[in-house]
């Protein structure tokens, strides 16, 4: 039993030294293979840190290559070796004038900044070419609108010019051709004149019968100024003799004054016109009126007395008149139109008749001398101052002396004697001045009327004095068959 023990015992210390040795070999065992897990477990951290710095190098790799990549101008997937390629190939193609060996971005970069400094040093000298151009520009487009606008008022000034001389022009054509009309008048009238000379020269011809008969030869041979002056001649030798023959007649004493007034006043006078200064061209019988063409209208005046005749004979008598008419307007160069103061009943005016005045002639004014004691009215007074009026109303004037212009001489003859004298107002220069002015009318050629003559040219007689009014002739009542 004690061997059981004994064998229990040392089993029991072997089990128990088995036991403690399994323990230490399990407590050296965990030891290390917690140890070995520690340190695999260390390990394991530091490889995983390795790996997470490895992955985080690698993602920052990817980063930067992406990076890269983009900056270069290529995708994330692109190969290296595509990107290498291409690269090479933008280096030949497109930058063939960058020379450095190595072909690299940055020093691209760098000769590109290069290339565009010195493209913006050319860009700003072109900049300021164009500037300093288009500030030209501008200058010359100032310029330009400068001398534009100079040309402008240039321009408006040469248009007032040229409608100033188109003016100037016009005017100068109608003074032309107002002249024209004038020197066509003008040369009208002188070939009528012509015609009138020649028709005068005709008449002169005429003439040689007037002559002596040992002078018709010469009379013959000469011009019309020639032969008027032999004319003349003839008629102051003519003259001379009739005075000479009145004096030896008046010596012989077989005529006395009595019987000398009696041969004057049976001679008959040259009463009729020279002929007529116009027509009637139209009548108007609801107003009295009636129009008249005359070669002129020059010098007439409204209030000039005309005479109608009968056309069918050129130089009637004065007597003879058919009508009286009065100037009341002008109405053109040769119209006029007048008012008729007294016509016969039985002969009335018709278009076509002829008309004529000694009060006037174209161109020229009525000019009347006075001389003698003129006397019209039955009182003792003088009434030239009236006559002198009419001639005034007629549009003439009254002169003291005959002249060259003087129309008309009115020998009012010299006054009656009363009781043996004559009136007070007369005086012996007055009768002086008649004889003188008798005499330079004669060697003038001027017309010598009677006072009664001269009122019946103005279309009156001495009844509108006696009357202390001025009434046309004939106006009171005429018999029948007048």
């Amino acid at each position: 039993m004690a061997a059981n023990r004994a064998s229990a015992q040392q089993g029991l210390t072997i089990a128990l030294i088995v036991f403690v040795m399994l323990t230490f070999i399990l407590a050296v065992t965990t030891y290390l293979f917690f140890k070995k897990a520690t340190d695999a477990d260390a390990a394991m951290a530091v490889a995983n840190a390795d790996s997470a710095k490895s992955k985080q190098d690698m993602q920052k790799a990817a980063g930067d290559r992406a990076k890269l990549l983009g900056i270069l101008g290529f995708p994330e997937e692109k190969p290296v070796q595509e990107v290498e390629t291409e690269t090479n190939e933008a280096f030949e193609k497109k930058y063939g004038d960058f020379r450095d060996d190595q072909k690299a971005y940055l020093k691209l970069s760098d000769w590109l900044l290069g290339a565009v400094k010195s493209k913006d040093e050319a860009l700003k000298t072109l900049q300021a070419e164009k500037l300093a151009m288009e500030t030209g520009k501008d200058q010359a487009l100032a310029d330009s609108r400068n001398r534009q606008n100079e040309l402008e008022q240039l321009l408006k000034k040469q248009e007032a010019d040229a409608e100033a001389e188109r003016a100037e022009f016009n005017k100068g054509r109608e003074q032309f051709e107002e002249l024209t009309a004038r020197l066509q008048a003008d040369l009208k009238k002188a070939n009528e004149a012509s015609d009138r000379i020649k028709l005068l020269v005709e008449e002169i011809g005429k003439g040689e019968p007037l002559v002596a008969v040992d002078q018709q030869a010469k009379y013959k041979a000469a011009k019309a100024e020639g032969q008027v002056t032999q004319l003349y001649d003839e008629l102051r030798r003519r003259e001379t003799m009739i005075a000479r023959q009145n004096e030896i007649l008046a010596d012989l004493r077989v005529a006395d004054k009595g019987l000398q007034d009696m041969v004057l006043a049976a001679t008959p006078k040259d009463d009729r016109i020279d002929g007529f200064d116009g027509q009637v061209v139209s009548v108007n019988e609801v107003e009295g009126t009636i129009v008249l063409d005359v070669t002129s209208t020059q010098g007439l005046r409204t209030g000039t007395v005309f005479n109608v005749y009968d056309p069918k004979d050129p130089r009637p008598q004065i007597g003879a008149k058919k009508a009286v008419v009065e100037i009341q307007a002008i109405e053109g160069p040769t119209v006029a139109r007048a008012r008729v103061r007294h016509q016969s009943t039985r002969d009335p005016i018709l278009a076509g008749d002829g008309v004529s005045t000694s009060l006037w002639s174209p161109g020229q004014g009525f000019e009347a001398v006075f001389i003698g004691y003129v006397q019209v009215d039955r009182d003792s007074g003088q009434d030239s101052d009236d006559l002198a009026r009419l001639v005034e109303r007629s549009g003439g004037r009254v002169e003291p002396s005959v002249t060259p212009s003087t129309t008309l001489l009115v020998d009012a003859g010299p006054p009656r004697i009363v009781a043996g004298e004559k009136p007070a107002g007369w005086r012996p220069a007055d009768e002086t001045r008649r004889e003188r002015m008798l005499k330079e009318a004669k060697r003038l050629g001027i017309r010598v009327v009677g006072v009664d003559t001269f009122l019946d040219m103005m279309g009156l007689d001495r009844s509108s004095f006696d009357t202390n009014r001025l009434r046309p002739a004939g106006r009171t009542p005429q018999p029948a068959g007048s």
